[in-house]
Formats: C-alpha cells, structure tokens, sequence
C-alpha cells in the first residue's frame, strides 16, 4: 500500500506556478524601483511599512490576526528580508548594476547546499547542470548591459552580504510555513522586516518626503506586485521544492532586462539577447524535471492563503 503522504497533488503544480508568477512580478518591481521618483532606500522603507499595514488589515479581514507566536516564527525570515532590501539597494548605489545583480544571482548556489540536510531534497546533476548554465545566461545578459557604473568594494561586498541575507530568508520562510499559514507568515515577516529597515531609512541623510500622490500610488502597486510576488512563493513553499522555488529566482533579471526595454526604453543589446535565451531555455529544462517536493496528502485540503 502507497504511503498517502508520497502521493503527488495539483498543488505542486501550482506551486511551481506561482513561483513563476512570483518571478514575473519580482522582474517588473526591479523596473518599477528605476522608474519611481525616491531614493532606493526610502522606496524600501515606504513599501515594507505600508506593506506591514495592508497584510496585517487583509490577516484581520480574512478573520485571524497578529500574535507573539506568529512574530516569533516570522523573525528569522522578517530580519534577512529587512537586511536583503537594505543591503542591496545600497549596493546599487555604490557599484555597477551587473556586479550586484550577478553576485546576488548566485543565491541558488547558496540553497543548494541546504536544500539536502534541512528539507531532505534530492538534486540531480541534471538540475545542478542547467542551473549552472542559467547562471551563465544570467551573467551575459546583465554584463552585457553594464554602463561601466562606478564599482567600489563597498558596493560589492553590501552586494555579497546581501545575497547571504536573500538566501536565508528564503529558507527561513520554508521553516516558518511549518507553522505559519502564507497569509499569516506574510503579515507577521514585512512587519518584522519594517522595523528591521526603520532606523536604517530614518538615519540616512536622503530626504524620506514622498513628493506627490503619484508617487503614493506606484509606492502601493510596489506592495501588491512585488510584494504579492512573496506571498505566492511563501504560499508555494509548502508544495514546491525550496532548490526549485530559488533556480527561478534567475529570471528576475531577466524579466528585468526585458521589462526595462519595454517600458523604459532601455537599450536591448545582442549579447542581452543571447544571455536571456541561453536563461530560458536552461530554467525551461528545468521546469521539464522539477526536483520532487513533499507534497500534501489527499486527504489534505490545500490551504488557499
């Protein structure tokens, strides 16, 4: 007799789709940080607060709130995502878009590492071998834009420390959805992670003042987009593979890049080009063979949020 627990579900299939949704909405933040009028930091700052305002009121709406347990669970994941957004928008400000963007791209190096001994994941060579190849992609299309910005060490190592801090949240998020429902892991984290960022926006010397409601309102798309982006992967934790949900992470900049030449109107050179198709076709392989997740009993209803 089959052990009921082993048997697949639809909801890994979903899972991996919202991951990929999750992705597009990730790529299209990155365009939307370059287009809002506010200093890096300060958008940071606005979109986790007015973010910890939004989940927390949908938590009470959908009929459950904040508690000190939730708080507790969410901490971990809630510190590394208020250090991540902090760290890597420094970054930007202190070295070249490609040298962040292609050192925080090396997170699925990072999960791979854990995704065996925390969540008894299984990684075969073919995955490890497109990944690495998603990677490269990933690495022409970005170098293949660079400008020459300015690139200090201190940008690089902000950069570096920051793809540390993405790392851990996303397996911090894994571990608190063993106790956590998305919905309330999502309130009880940007909350969390608001006061993580807080005296960080407040004592730096970059005005915090929004200068007009459009700007109010691309503050709030910040926090349903992006932000509806994390609450699909952290729903998706449970029923996807946490080495899967991070090798998708690689087309954030990918839809980044395209979005950017889309709506910004931004140059699209042929090297892009080629790193971006090299990126699809290697993350669509992937996708072919996802690597297998526990997935929820039939007698286990999939929880909607």
């Amino acid at each position: 007799m089959a052990r009921e627990t082993d048997e697949p579900t639809a909801s890994t299939g979903l899972g991996t789709a919202a991951v990929v949704t999750a992705v597009f909405f990730w790529g299209m933040g990155n365009v939307l940080v370059k287009y809002i009028r506010l200093p890096g930091l300060a958008l940071a700052f606005y979109r986790l607060v007015v973010g910890a305002v939004v989940y927390s009121i949908v938590l009470r709406v959908a009929g459950g709130r904040l508690t000190r347990q939730m708080i507790l669970a969410a901490a971990p994941g809630g510190i590394a995502f208020g250090l991540d957004m902090a760290l890597f928008f420094v970054s930007l400000k202190h070295t070249s878009v490609a040298d962040a963007s292609v050192i925080t791209a090396l997170q699925p190096a990072l999960v791979f590492l854990v995704a065996g001994p925390l969540f008894a994941e299984r990684l075969s060579r073919r995955m490890v071998g497109w990944t690495a190849v998603a990677v490269v992609g990933v690495v022409i299309a970005i170098v293949g834009s660079s400008a020459g910005a300015g690139r200090t060490l201190f940008g690089d190592l902000a950069a570096a420390v920051s793809l540390f801090a993405w790392s851990y949240y996303f397996v911090a998020s894994k571990q608190a959805r063993q106790k956590l429902s998305a919905l309330e892991y999502q309130a009880a984290m940007t909350v969390v992670a608001a006061f993580v960022i807080a005296p960080l926006a407040l004592a730096q010397p970059s005005d915090l003042s929004v200068p007009d409601l459009a700007t109010v309102g691309w503050i709030m798309v910040m926090v349903l987009v992006p932000g509806g982006g994390h609450l699909l992967v952290n729903w998706a934790h449970r029923y996807s593979s946490i080495a899967l949900a991070s090798t998708l992470t690689l087309g954030i900049p990918v839809v980044g890049v395209i979005g950017a030449a889309v709506l910004l109107s931004e140059p699209l050179t042929a090297v892009q080009m080629f790193g971006i198709g090299v990126a699809l076709v290697a993350l669509t392989l992937v996708l072919r063979r996802p690597p297998p997740a526990r997935a929820p009993s039939r007698a286990e209803a999939p929880e909607l949020l």
